[in-house]
């Protein structure tokens, strides 16, 4: 599909607060996304899963194969839901990533820094804010925060995401646990 296919039916959808149905160059599988924002480069959507919202997430224009408008029951079950009323921009400039981690950045919350295509998985806060990567502080899957920070260049990120019910209990559990 031509990138300019794929803005066009991702704007539709944040226009309409319709669900997309996008699917990834690298990844068999494919995401539901209410769009909230959409630029040359970036997707930023609230994922919806199972009739329900789960944090902010950004992708790559240049990694989304095909979109699709999906218009069936379960739209209207999310109406009937609420689930549409609960859509809202987190405001956040998507034109570069220097700009969506200095926004991350101020907020100081948990985010997930996914490379999809070689299976890394970093969850944690940012450090710094470079022009070409990411020093990013994390902790492995028993919730150990690791001396050393990562530096993660920003051509490998596929996925970012916040505010998602893992991160969200990652950082409730960790913060009540150093209490």
């Amino acid at each position: 599909m031509k990138k300019d296919k794929k803005i066009s039916l991702l704007k539709e959808c944040a226009d309409s607060k319709k669900i997309a149905r996008v699917y990834s160059n690298y990844d068999s599988n494919y995401y539901y996304f209410y769009p909230n924002e959409v630029s040359d480069k970036y997707l930023l959507a609230q994922e919806e899963n199972d009739f329900q919202l789960d944090g902010f997430h950004i992708r790559k224009i240049s990694q989304i194969a095909k979109v699709e408008i999906k218009d069936d029951l379960c739209s209207e079950i999310n109406v009937w839901n609420g689930v549409v009323n609960q859509i809202h921009n987190p405001n956040i400039d998507i034109s570069s990533w220097h700009s969506i981690f200095t926004a991350l950045q101020n907020m100081n919350r948990f985010i997930i820094i996914e490379d999809e295509i070689n299976e890394q998985f970093a969850i944690g806060r940012i450090m710094k804010v470079c022009r070409h990567h990411l020093v990013f502080d994390h902790f492995d899957a028993d919730g150990i925060w690791q001396e050393e920070p990562l530096k993660i260049p920003y051509s490998s990120i596929t996925h970012l995401s916040w505010n998602t019910r893992y991160a969200d209990n990652w950082e409730g559990f960790l913060a009540g646990r150093t209490q």
